[in-house]
């Protein structure tokens, strides 16, 4: 299913992506519980997680004060977010970490990468995406594809009015061999 967001099983499979390690690091928000909080219609959209009533959580077997303190906790720790590590984590297919960086060099700010959102600087955005070592025809098919469908967007702006997402920072490694091809 590439319709992304308007599919139910590609949905969940997004949000499990979406509190992995690699992307928002959500502790004790794994596999089975998106599973669960899922069928209970606690979480359809990545912005619920953001949102959760955590009174109906305690009601749930296996859930505590102790639990839903750290839940709450990781929750709030991961709203904020790196420019790259987002750019990862909204599951945009054939993107993956080392592609979300080049991405996030190339925005920089989260404002730039809202311009996708924009189908006019979209097609401008695309064509300068194709100057980018490591980016080709099957990541820019795969943005313009992500992006032009509406819930999709929909569901990516939501997800970025409730985050603080830090710009990009280029690391400066210094030493004996920085800078240097081997």
């Amino acid at each position: 299913c590439i319709r992304g967001y308007e599919c139910d099983f590609t949905a969940r499979e997004k949000l499990k992506h979406i509190v992995s390690k690699d992307a928002f690091d959500i502790e004790g928000l794994g596999k089975k519980v998106i599973d669960n909080f899922w069928k209970l219609k606690f979480i359809k959209e990545p912005t619920d997680i953001f949102h959760l009533n955590y009174e109906k959580i305690e009601k749930l077997e296996g859930w505590g004060k102790l639990s839903i303190k750290n839940l709450k906790e990781a929750i709030n720790v991961s709203k904020n977010i790196s420019l790259e590590r987002f750019i990862y984590s909204i599951g945009i297919r054939h993107i993956g970490q080392e592609n979300a960086k080049i991405l996030a060099s190339f925005f920089k700010t989260d404002k730039q990468f809202s311009e996708l959102f924009n189908l006019t600087k979209r097609k401008n955005i695309l064509k300068n995406l194709y100057d980018l070592d490591g980016i080709g025809d099957t990541q820019v098919q795969s943005i313009e594809d992500f992006f032009s469908n509406q819930k999709n967007s929909n569901i990516i702006q939501s997800l970025m009015s409730v985050l603080q997402i830090s710009d990009f920072k280029k690391i400066n490694k210094k030493g004996k061999l920085s800078n240097k091809n081997i």
